[in-house]
């Protein structure tokens, strides 16, 4: 009798054990693949302009097998980021109030609107983004959470600045800028005619003009030595042009210096750069492809100015370097950086801060060199002009 005790005994010890294992192999199961998403955009256009509004349509179907037990899903919540956000900034919308629970036997899908404005001040470029997509899976233990959609990416989402032609193929009615533009040219022409037969005698006694590319005179160029001082206005964008950044770090410091919160955005590592240079920030960017934290991707120019942004309206006063715009300019093309340079530019003008760009000359053709200099003071250290001279001095001296 105590043999068949300890039979049954140990049958009900195996058959909880195996009860266990299959509970553990049907949780594992459930958890993978288990719904299928597909999203569009409405209006449907091949790119969008600042502070357009545009519609995210996500359709959610519960990919789980049929069967006699009910693998049911619901979604709870619907986010979307995009890379001009930041890295943990989505938006988001509560669906759980009126979604359905999804039955892979039917219904099995249900589509949900997320409402975007795409930013005022997004630079024209292509976007990247991604979903997160919360939702309840029914199980004999209750509703278990889980997420999709973390490591998808999708890198298609254009904005311009331009007017754009919608998907449809509706073009736009340039009539009315075409009679303006017209307008604007028959006044300039009568002004022309009107300058030349009044003021043609002054002038052609005066200095010869010059054709091209040449700088407007509004801001003179700064042209500081090594090392010296002199003051950074709130308000303004300057381009220090030089082939390593000896006078823009002394322009840096020098604000710093005088009470301003600096923001330094690098293409060395600030490890590297703390050899060379003295300076105090309290934000460093490292400009870099590598992940990782205060690391930002040269071609997330989006993405740079958001924490720019953020940085300035954080702080009373601020100054901001950035050094490696060159590397900008590999990692994307010169339009795009042009654009980033002039919202600059129009950023410094309503905000309490400056911003300090630096550029090797040697790089640019000479119309991109001058339509860069258009939105900024210009510096050009007197020691990229120096040492022809020096080496000159030491030959006729031999």
């Amino acid at each position: 009798m105590g043999a068949v005790r300890r039979g049954i005994f140990v049958f009900a010890i195996a058959s909880v054990a195996a009860l266990s294992l299959s509970s553990i192999a049907f949780t594992a199961d459930a958890s993978d693949d288990a719904i299928n998403v597909m999203f569009w955009f409405d209006p449907p256009k091949q790119a969008y302009c600042p502070e357009e509004n545009f519609t995210i349509m996500v359709s959610v179907t519960n990919a789980l097998p049929s069967g006699d037990y009910v693998y049911e899903l619901k979604v709870t919540n619907v986010s979307v980021h995009f890379s001009w956000m930041a890295p943990n900034e989505y938006c988001w919308r509560n669906v759980s109030n009126e979604s359905s629970w999804l039955n892979p036997d039917g219904p099995a899908s249900e589509t949900y609107e997320l409402g975007m404005c795409v930013p005022d001040e997004a630079v024209s470029a292509t976007y990247s983004y991604s979903f997160r997509i919360e939702y309840l899976r029914h199980s004999w233990y209750g509703d278990i959470p889980d997420v999709w959609g973390t490591d998808e990416t999708y890198r298609d989402f254009v904005v311009s600045a331009e007017l754009e032609v919608s998907a449809e193929g509706d073009k736009v009615d340039l009539s009315p800028y075409l009679v303006f533009v017209a307008v604007v040219l028959s006044i300039g022409a009568i002004g022309a005619v009107a300058y030349q037969k009044y003021a043609g005698a002054g002038a052609a006694s005066g200095p010869a003009r010059t054709s091209g590319f040449a700088r407007e005179e509004s801001y003179p160029a700064i042209g500081p030595m090594p090392g010296e001082h002199f003051p950074v206005e709130i308000g303004f964008l300057y381009l220090v042009k030089e082939k390593r950044p000896r006078v823009a770090f002394d322009m840096f410091n020098e604000a710093v210096s005088h009470g301003a919160k600096g923001m330094l955005v690098a293409r060395e590592h600030p490890n590297r750069l703390r050899r060379s240079h003295d300076f105090q920030a309290e934000k460093i960017l490292w400009l870099t492809r590598r992940t990782g934290v205060d690391h930002i991707d040269p071609t997330e120019l989006s993405l740079l100015n958001l924490k720019i942004t953020k940085f300035v309206e954080s702080t009373d006063r601020a100054v901001v370097l950035v050094e490696g715009l060159e590397y900008t300019i590999t990692q994307n093309d010169f339009e795009s950086v042009l654009r980033f340079v002039n919202h600059l530019h129009d950023f410094v003008l309503i905000h309490d801060c400056a911003v300090i760009l630096v550029i090797d000359p040697r790089v640019l053709t000479t119309r991109e060199l001058a339509l860069l200099e258009r939105a900024a003071k210009i510096v050009e250290p007197f020691e990229e002009h120096e040492a022809p001279l020096e080496s000159a001095a030491g030959e006729g001296s031999g």
